[in-house]
């Protein structure tokens, strides 16, 4: 019986070992350094043109969500890495859940996991969601965030 009884300690906390360590993987980041709650372009709205590259994801990060935010900082730094550098794209990803990102989560109107482009001109927001890039594969979200990221650079 004692024997019974270790046999069921040891599986019961190998369990729990094995339970928290999906717990912490649910919640560990892409390694991204990028997450802020709000915008922090090199200069004052109200004079800065640029483009905000705005990436809305959960608390719990599922493994989509955090590819498709890989996706989008390999286009930026494949890309534009020279306009990150210069100010005139600024990258964010957001917690949309957390209640100190409501005002920006408001704005962007982002309730869902989402990639939004403000493409700001002397102050004034032109916010568009880039759809579906979830559903599509490496080389079409690439193609289309470089795409959108290049026409509002056109602008």
């Amino acid at each position: 019986m004692a024997m019974f009884t270790k046999v069921r300690l040891v599986a019961l906390a190998g369990m729990l070992l094995l339970t928290m360590g999906f717990a912490l993987a649910c919640k560990v980041s892409s390694g991204s350094t990028t997450n802020q709650s709000t915008l922090t372009p090199a200069v004052t709205p109200s004079v800065w043109n640029g483009v905000e590259v705005v990436y809305f994801h959960r608390a719990q990060r599922c493994s989509g969500c955090i590819h498709a935010q890989d996706m989008t900082e390999y286009t930026l730094d494949t890309y534009f890495a020279d306009e990150l550098e210069n100010g005139e794209i600024v990258f964010i990803a957001v917690n949309f859940q957390d209640a100190a990102n409501a005002g920006i989560v408001e704005k962007f109107g982002a309730y869902v996991p989402s990639l939004f482009l403000n493409d700001v001109e002397g102050g004034v927001d032109d916010i568009n969601e880039v759809k579906n890039i979830r559903l599509m594969g490496d080389e079409e979200v690439v193609d289309t965030i470089k795409t959108a990221i290049e026409e509002c650079l056109a602008d």
